[in-house]
C-alpha cells in the first residue's frame, strides 16, 4: 500500500551495488576482493527475499480484514429491516450475533495493530503506507466501541420496540457507512502496495541511431557515453518478468550502451531484422534497469 520513487531509489541502490558485483567478475574469482563482492551480493538477494515476503504479508493481512468486514456487513443485512422484528422475541439469537460481530472487530483490532508495528518497524514501506495504517488501527478501534453501542441500542429495542428502531437505523446506517469507507481505503492500501511492487519490475528500453539517441539526451559525446540524468519519458516502460527480446528492425550495426552481462544476452538476426534476445533476465537486469542500444542503418 511516500511514493513508488521511494521504492525506486532502493532498487537504484541495490542495482548500483550489482553493478560492482558484474565488474568484479572479471577480476580472479579466489581474489579477497571477489569473496567480498559475492557475500555482499548474496546479502542483498537476501534483502529482497525478505522484502518480497514482507509484502506479501501485508498483502495477505489486509485480505483478512477485509474478509472480516464482510462478514460484519453480513451480520449487519440479517440484522437489518423485517427480520430484525423476528429476532427481537429471540434475544439469545441477537446476543450470538452481536458476540460473533465482536469477534470479527476485535481480531481486525488484533491484525491492524501488528500491521501497523510490522510497517512501522520496516525500512523498506513508504511512509504513505505508515500512515494509512495507522489510520486503519484507529478505525478497528472506533468500530469496536460503535459495536458495544449497537449491543445498547438492541437492548433497548426489547423494552421499547417502536423508539428503538428507530435509533437502530440510524446506528446501522452509520455502522455500514464507516465500514463501507473502511474497506474503500483497505482496498487503496492494496492496490498502493500493487504499484509498488510493479515499479520494481519495471525496466526502459530504447534504442536507435547516435543523433536520434543525442537528440533526446540519452548519450553524449563523440563516444557514446550514456548520459547522467536520464529521463524515463525518453524509454519504452515495460514489465520485466517475461520479456526476452528487443526487435530492432533493419540494421548494419548495433551496440548495447548500458551495463549489462554479456553473458545474459546476445544479438541474432532474422528475415533480415536484428533481435536481441536475453537469455537471462534477471542476470541481465541486476546491474541496470534501463537499456540503451545505438543501431546504425
Amino acid at each position: 500500500m511516500s511514493h513508488p520513487a521511494i521504492r525506486f531509489r532502493n532498487a537504484a541502490c541495490i542495482f548500483g551495488i550489482l553493478a560492482l558485483f558484474s565488474f568484479a567478475c572479471t577480476a580472479a574469482k579466489d581474489s579477497d576482493d571477489y569473496r567480498k563482492i559475492a557475500t555482499e551480493k548474496a546479502t542483498l538477494e537476501e534483502q529482497i527475499r525478505l522484502r518480497e515476503q514482507e509484502i506479501e504479508e501485508i498483502t495477505g493481512s489486509i485480505g483478512k480484514i477485509d474478509s472480516n468486514l464482510m462478514e460484519i456487513s453480513k451480520h449487519v443485512e440479517v440484522m437489518d429491516g423485517v427480520k430484525l422484528r423476528e429476532l427481537i422475541k429471540k434475544p439469545g439469537e441477537i446476543d450470538l450475533m452481536i458476540t460473533e460481530i465482536g469477534d470479527y472487530v476485535k481480531e481486525n483490532n488484533e491484525m491492524v495493530a501488528k500491521l501497523d508495528k510490522k510497517v512501522r518497524e520496516s525500512t523498506t514501506v513508504n511512509e504513505s503506507l505508515k500512515k494509512m495504517i495507522e489510520m486503519k488501527n484507529q478505525q478497528v478501534v472506533d468500530k469496536e466501541t460503535q459495536i458495544r453501542d449497537l449491543l445498547v441500542s438492541i437492548e433497548k429495542m426489547q423494552g421499547d420496540f417502536k423508539g428503538a428502531i428507530s435509533q437502530r437505523d440510524s446506528v446501522i446506517s452509520n455502522v455500514r457507512k464507516e465500514m463501507n469507507q473502511t474497506k474503500t481505503e483497505l482496498t487503496t492500501t492494496q492496490e498502493t502496495v500493487k504499484a509498488q511492487e510493479n515499479t520494481l519490475n519495471t525496466v526502459f528500453v530504447t534504442f536507435g541511431t547516435k543523433q536520434e539517441l543525442a537528440q533526446k539526451g540519452v548519450i553524449q559525446g563523440s563516444k557514446m557515453t550514456l548520459s547522467n540524468q536520464l529521463e524515463d519519458d525518453d524509454f519504452k516502460a515495460v514489465g520485466m518478468q517475461g520479456f526476452e527480446e528487443v526487435d530492432m528492425g533493419i540494421t548494419k550495426r548495433q551496440k548495447v550502451v548500458t551495463s549489462h552481462p554479456t553473458d545474459s544476452y546476445y544479438f541474432v538476426k532474422t528475415d533480415g531484422r536484428t533481435f536481441l534476445k536475453i537469455v537471462d533476465g534477471k542476470k541481465f537486469w541486476s546491474v541496470s534497469k534501463y537499456l540503451v542500444v545505438v543501431i546504425d542503418f
